[in-house]
């Protein structure tokens, strides 16, 4: 009597399987042939036959494995040059990066569903790197912002491209552009930030003045490097 009494207790308490395994088979490598130290880089990912869950392998000293889970079709979407969002059944919040459920209390987290966003964006702030590390030093100075994709509640960093850095404007709107579709890894550096095709920069002030003194030493010294 005492061993039913436990076995029931432990089936009780057995944690319940809520997904079955992820089946991958899409797979993709990156590595150079006869190359087995690339440094910090993407390596390759595996998607799953559903493409609702993907992997990717970072190389850095040694083989990492990202694990985007529920987030995954964002990734997946940047192989196909789309930028995917999620958004509230109730409320209609949408956000890009993507919330898995939604934040306004009156919605109890939601579960989000998924929807493509337009390749459109206003710029939320911005900075100027001046520095940065060994594999983009050649292309400082490099303008960050965080851009607010069209129809998004939330702002996501990237680089925006095409524009001298003293011309960057607040909520200047931009266009999203992918990298050819044979280049992309699943990662944010599949797309940058460029000006919309409507927008002109505004007339020449002294704040602009400033910021080009500012980076003008470091287009000078690029220039020194080999």
């Amino acid at each position: 009597m005492t061993q039913d009494i436990q076995m029931k207790k432990d089936t009780k308490h057995t944690k319940k399987k809520f997904a079955d395994e992820p089946v991958f088979t899409i797979k993709k490598e990156y590595r150079p042939k006869d190359v087995r130290e690339t440094g910090l880089a993407f390596v390759g990912h595996e998607i799953s036959e559903d493409k609702s869950v993907m992997n990717q392998f970072l190389h850095y000293d040694q083989l990492y494995t990202i694990r985007h889970g529920l987030n995954s079709r964002f990734f997946i979407g940047l192989l196909d040059g789309k930028i995917m969002g999620t958004r509230c059944p109730k409320c209609g919040d949408a956000w890009v990066p993507v919330r898995t459920h939604c934040w306004n209390l009156d919605c109890t987290l939601s579960v989000t569903e998924w929807i493509e966003m337009p390749l459109l964006a206003t710029v939320h702030t911005w900075t100027i790197a001046g520095w940065s590390g060994r594999s983009s030093l050649k292309r400082l100075p490099i303008v960050l912002v965080y851009a607010i994709v069209k129809g998004s509640k939330v702002a996501i960093a990237n680089e925006l491209h095409g524009v001298k850095p003293w011309d960057v404007e607040f909520e200047m709107p931009l266009k999203i552009v992918f990298k050819p579709k044979e280049e992309r890894i699943g990662a944010v550096t599949d797309f940058h930030f460029e000006p919309a095709d409507t927008w002109k920069p505004s007339p020449w002030n002294k704040e602009k003045e400033r910021i080009k003194e500012l980076v003008d030493p470091v287009y000078e010294w690029v220039k020194t490097l080999k």
